[in-house]
């Protein structure tokens, strides 16, 4: 309620600083992190959503008026699975309906910039790779995307893999939802044509190096700003959020982004393996919990710590989470015959 009558982002910011301090404290209660992640989630989009309505109505004062026809913003990345707890960088895009008579390109284009400019003045800052609505190439229309996502499939090149990775992910916060489901629809038309694609995106899913040593110690970064730190995005929650997007559209399981439950459904999908993956969504959720832990610890994104900083408790609880990645990294060698990729 409140953040539907926030009328500057003065008091929005105040809201999610607010939001942060309720994380904390969820943390330290050892509350569920589904639940928690569920909460969080609903605290962005709705100040997401009062952005865009903000910005909308700026736009009015400014004598903009607004095209009428559909539209729909989608979050992307971990806010588009609903895993982003801690306020990291923005990740977004747009989509319109194109069947007008009018070119409603600049008013959309407004609308993001302006709409993602607040967001950073809350607190969410720019995302660094320009993977925001505000960006032309991330706000189209309908028929531009499809052809978008086309492209990306039948011309798989590394890029292409690497932006399908956070588009994928994609959720409708604000506008018309029947737009976002359209779209998905027609990705998974196209992957159905398209089959070795899927390989493409598996194979990207074991990019990242394995979390353990052959003598089972914590993988740490070698050289560069985080010399001697745990990269615990990079090395332990990606390979799981990869492997379980690639698994659901093998599967074409659609309609669900959230990396634990996405390996919940591929449990009820393939029963042979469910035990596997119900163990993955367990660690994924670890994985959550221990990357909160060190943001809020460090006032930062968490992704980087140091592993003898931990307890020995919390070093044996995190190496143990690691199992599932390998044994699902193998299914995915076998499943996409990854050894013909060389």
């Amino acid at each position: 309620r409140e953040i539907k009558r926030a009328t500057h982002t003065k008091q929005l910011r105040d809201i999610a600083d607010r939001a942060q301090h309720l994380l904390r404290q969820y943390i330290e209660q050892e509350v569920a992190i589904a639940y928690v992640a569920r909460i969080m989630s609903a605290i962005h989009d709705a100040i997401i959503r009062r952005c865009i309505a903000l910005t909308q109505e700026k736009l009015q004062l400014e004598g903009q008026t607004p095209p009428a026809i559909a539209f729909c913003w989608l979050s992307l990345g971990s806010e588009g699975r609903e895993e982003q707890l801690l306020r990291t960088d923005q990740d977004s895009a747009l989509i319109y309906d194109e069947r007008s008579n009018e070119n409603p390109r600049p008013y959309f284009g407004r609308l993001a910039s302006g709409t993602t400019d607040m967001l950073a003045q809350v607190g969410f800052e720019y995302c660094p790779a320009d993977m925001m609505a505000s960006n032309p190439n991330w706000c189209r229309s309908l028929s531009e995307w499809k052809n978008q996502f086309r492209t990306w499939i039948l011309e798989p090149d590394p890029k292409a893999i690497m932006l399908c990775t956070i588009f994928f992910d994609f959720r409708p916060v604000y506008g018309e939802p029947a737009l976002a489901a359209e779209l998905s629809h027609y990705i998974l038309t196209v992957m159905a044509e398209e089959k070795i694609f899927l390989s493409f995106l598996a194979k990207n899913a074991l990019e990242n190096p394995p979390p353990l040593t052959f003598f089972r110690n914590i993988v740490v970064e070698k050289s560069g700003a985080h010399l001697n730190e745990f990269d615990i995005k990079g090395r332990a929650m990606m390979p799981l959020t990869d492997a379980a997007r690639v698994l659901c559209l093998h599967n074409q399981i659609s309609g669900i982004q959230n990396t634990t439950q996405r390996f919940q459904a591929l449990a009820q999908h393939e029963p042979q393996n469910a035990p596997l993956f119900e163990q993955a969504a367990e660690v994924y959720e670890i994985l959550m919990r221990f990357r909160t832990k060190q943001g809020l610890r460090q006032q930062d994104s968490g992704r980087f710590f140091q592993p003898e900083q931990l307890s020995k408790m919390d070093r044996i609880l995190l190496r143990n989470s690691f199992r599932p990645i390998l044994e699902i990294q193998s299914l995915l060698k076998v499943r996409f015959q990854l050894h013909l990729f060389g």
